[in-house]
């Protein structure tokens, strides 16, 4: 069922330096057996549940079985895989735990180990201390056992279809806004509606069930233009990880946009969603993690292109999502872009290189000609990668480049998404209200990768000349609100 040794490659590509197994044992009324450290242990008084490390050449689910039964004398016991625990433990390695759980019945004996003096089975109430990291797998468990149906995923992934299947309906408002709703049991977890396809039933079918479960709507009625045409988005295959310790196929599907009147008659089900919000890409990442974030932006991307993709995830180490162009002429002029000044997007009022972001399966050189010619009319050439490293104020997946304009002397135009563009003498630079991650990259313009015809002399001038080593701009860092970088909409930190 679960591939314990995928997992455990997938923790040892994340750092991880050793695998350790826990249990969280269970009576039959729901108390929690904890076993305490004996007066000559190394952490004597230290209650906990039992646990320690896997073998070696020993799988996870038997290093689990065995430490139990070593520690309690509880064997055989039929145990389901929980969560994952990262730790550093007293060696300073990085451990990653996988935690399991177990029923025992009532009135079986527990037999201590020599390193535990006393096992107490405790009501979640009144639980003895212990740290903060395994008292924080105690209260996740508690918090779920109290969901009607729950079970943890080892049990649950015994009732669907393997491997996973989840639909998801995309829908945006009339700003093109997309809807968000936030969980209740995890609430930093914001979601978009969908959720598991059932047995027997369709992706599609799933979306609109999901939906209909979650907003109280009925797409299909509601929307039946665009819900009836079953445009895909996008198909996102995801590979097995600790949250979801089975590959899952995900299909994401256009829901079209909800109206004033429509978003009005939303009603959440307060078992899966407090609240709902419509958000920009913007500022979407300031509420999603890192990685539920750089999903939105791939399915956004599938949904700006008009056609479906397929993606998968973890994506690529060469995956990008938007770009930022650094364009020079002739004479060392930057073109600068001036922002709209209105919320929801990076940088409101502010002049910034070129930006945007990807669309269906560009090269970053396409989107960087494409961006280019949308926002300032111009062709650009001569398109590289700046080299060094990326300021934290641009989002990973956003592509830095420098390229050349060779264009005639006339101003390049706007193009309709902001007030004005133009070429900007360096000098001019400290005048202009610009992002702070423009003063780490325009020292990057003198070094060019050695075989590059436009790549630098060593008296320090950049392929297009001059180019500037200190600090360009007059707004610190320390003063920016809102840490944004990158392309188009914005790139929210």
């Amino acid at each position: 069922m679960i591939d314990f040794t995928v997992l455990t490659e997938l923790a040892r590509r994340e750092g991880i330096e050793r695998i350790g197994v826990g249990v969280l044992a269970r009576d039959e009324t729901g108390r929690i057996l904890l076993i305490r450290r004996a007066a000559h242990d190394v952490l004597p008084g230290h209650w906990e549940y039992p646990g320690g490390a896997r073998g070696d050449g020993e799988s996870v689910p038997a290093g689990a079985a065995r430490e139990l039964a070593e520690r309690t004398g509880l064997d055989g016991l039929p145990l389901e895989y929980l969560r994952h625990l990262d730790f550093t433990d007293r060696r300073g390695l990085r451990v990653r735990q996988f935690v399991f759980t177990a029923v025992v019945p009532d009135g079986t004996p527990v037999r201590l180990s020599a390193d535990h003096d006393q096992h107490r089975w405790a009501d979640p109430g009144r639980l003895p201390a212990t740290d903060e990291a395994q008292r924080g797998v105690i209260d996740w468990l508690l918090a779920r056992l109290a969901r009607p149906g729950w079970r943890p995923a080892g049990g649950h992934l015994t009732t669907v279809d393997r491997p996973g299947a989840y639909s998801c309906l995309l829908l945006t408002d009339p700003q093109g806004r997309v809807l968000g709703m936030r969980s209740t049991t995890d609430p930093e977890v914001w979601n978009i509606p969908g959720g598991n396809v059932d047995p027997g039933e369709t992706p599609f079918a799933a979306a609109l069930r999901e939906t209909r479960e979650e907003l109280g709507l009925d797409l299909a009625a509601e929307n039946p233009d665009v819900v009836s045409r079953r445009r895909l988005v996008a198909v996102l295959h995801e590979q097995a990880g600790t949250e979801h310790p089975v590959p899952f196929c995900g299909y994401v599907f256009d829901g079209g946009v909800l109206t004033a009147e429509q978003q009005a008659r939303i009603r959440l089900d307060p078992a899966e969603h407090t609240e709902w919000r419509f958000a920009t890409a913007h500022d979407w990442r300031t509420r999603m993690d890192p990685d539920r974030y750089r999903w939105l932006l791939q399915v956004l991307r599938a949904h700006r292109s008009g056609r479906a993709l397929y993606l998968e995830r973890p994506d690529r180490d060469d995956e990008f999502e938007g770009v930022l162009v650094l364009v020079t002429d002739r004479r060392g002029r930057l073109l600068m872009h001036h922002r709209d000044d209105r919320p929801g997007t990076a940088w409101p009022g502010h002049w910034t290189p070129i930006g945007g972001w990807r669309e269906a399966d560009e090269t970053p050189e396409e989107t960087a000609i494409r961006e280019t010619r949308e926002e300032a009319g111009i062709t650009i050439t001569r398109i590289r990668p700046v080299p060094g490293p990326h300021h934290h104020l641009v989002h990973p997946t956003t592509r830095v480049l420098h390229a050349r304009w060779d264009g005639p002397e006339h101003e390049p135009s706007p193009g309709g998404e902001g007030p004005a563009v133009r070429m900007v003498p360096l000098d001019e630079l400290p005048a202009l209200r610009v992002p702070p991650y423009l003063h780490h990259y325009l020292p990057l313009l003198t070094t060019a990768p050695a075989d590059h015809p436009d790549g630098a002399g060593t008296d320090g001038a950049g392929p297009d000349g001059p180019v500037p080593s200190g600090r360009g701009g007059t707004r610190e860092e320390e003063t920016a609100r809102v840490p944004l970088g990158g392309p188009g909409e914005g790139w929210t930190r």
